[in-house]
């Protein structure tokens, strides 16, 4: 299973295949179906639905410092 884009998935189950709007239903059911607790299951619906209706599509990234910057500080520059 996997998303592809907004209302877009595709899910392979066993004998099971399908794609679209309704592979996206099922795979954001069965995402929330494993989390274990209630309350983060109803934030991170609350959170999936907001952002569904807003069109936020905002990234989150962890930045550091590149590798090359690493080696140069290190003294290991080629």
């Amino acid at each position: 299973m996997a998303t592809v884009g907004r209302n877009k998935a595709v899910v392979d189950i066993g004998t099971i295949r399908m794609k679209g709007y309704f592979a996206w239903l099922i795979w954001m059911f069965l995402h929330l179906m494993l989390i274990l607790s209630v309350k983060n299951k109803l934030i991170i619906f609350i959170n999936w639905a907001w952002a569904y209706v807003t069109k936020n599509s905002s990234l989150r990234l962890i930045l550091t410092a590149s590798s090359q910057a690493e080696k140069k500080e290190k003294g290991l520059d080629d």
